[in-house]
């Protein structure tokens, strides 16, 4: 029986913990997001950050849409991957879900 209370009080606490936890969607505008193979790049580079859930870069608009857990990843870390990766990423917008 302490077992079975046990394993319930665990799953509550995992449970509560992510409950805390929120996807945020931002913008980042690549300017240097010049040709047909730039938004994959930019894509891996930004997906390979943590907590990253999806990312969409569109080289006609020179923007990169990112979901992200806010639990795991920042907006900060996301830009310096891409930067990183030689695409410069500037934040601008923020569309929080909460």
């Amino acid at each position: 029986m302490k077992i079975k209370t046990f394993s319930l009080a665990l799953i509550a606490m995992m449970a509560a913990g992510q409950a805390f936890a929120a996807e945020q969607t931002v913008t980042f505008s690549v300017p240097g997001m010049t040709c047909a193979s730039c938004p994959f790049i930019v894509e891996s580079a930004m997906r390979s950050v943590e907590g990253v859930i999806q990312v969409i870069a569109d080289v006609d608009t020179r923007t990169a849409v990112v979901v992200f857990d806010d639990a795991i990843a920042n907006a900060e870390d996301i830009a310096f991957a891409s930067t990183a990766a030689g695409y410069e990423a500037e934040l601008v917008s923020d569309g929080s879900n909460f």
